[in-house]
């Protein structure tokens, strides 16, 4: 069987960005509390980098990242992937609040080396939700593009 020789490379940039300050204790499937941060193109989409910035002062968290299959709503649709914690933060006008840059190395593997897994197929979904209430939340942007 022939296999794929060439490197598909991405049509479009796709950036996509969500707040979450709620909090969603759910480990199965975000609730009402959870937000898209990213939704894949018609052809599937490429994640290169996901960076998370504190809006201001919040309580130490647990963000956790979803992806739903695009069919539904229900536990069966999603799937936790990755979870990161988030220190607290205190806001500053002299001082970086708070960002965390995940970057998704170009020879990702799926073998569980800690990244988020960098392709969604057409429809798919980036969920995020945040482990405890915080006061002024976070800011996800996600760096990608559109086959």
């Amino acid at each position: 069987m022939a296999a794929n020789t060439q490197p598909k490379f991405p049509a479009t940039q796709n950036v996509s960005w969500a707040t979450v300050a709620a909090a969603d204790t759910s480990l199965i499937a975000p609730t009402t509390a959870g937000v898209v941060a990213f939704t894949a193109g018609a052809n599937g989409s490429r994640i290169d980098a996901v960076k998370i910035r504190a809006l201001g002062t919040n309580a130490a968290t647990v963000m956790r990242f979803f992806v739903n299959d695009g069919t539904g709503t229900t536990a069966a649709d999603f799937a936790l992937i990755y979870e990161v914690v988030l220190a607290a933060t205190t806001v500053s006008q002299t001082a970086i609040t708070g960002i965390e840059t995940l970057i998704l190395p170009a020879n990702y593997d799926g073998q569980g080396d800690g990244n988020l897994p960098p392709y969604l197929e057409a429809g798919q979904k980036l969920y995020i939700s945040i482990g405890t209430l915080v006061a002024a939340g976070y800011e996800v942007s996600v760096y990608g593009g559109d086959y």
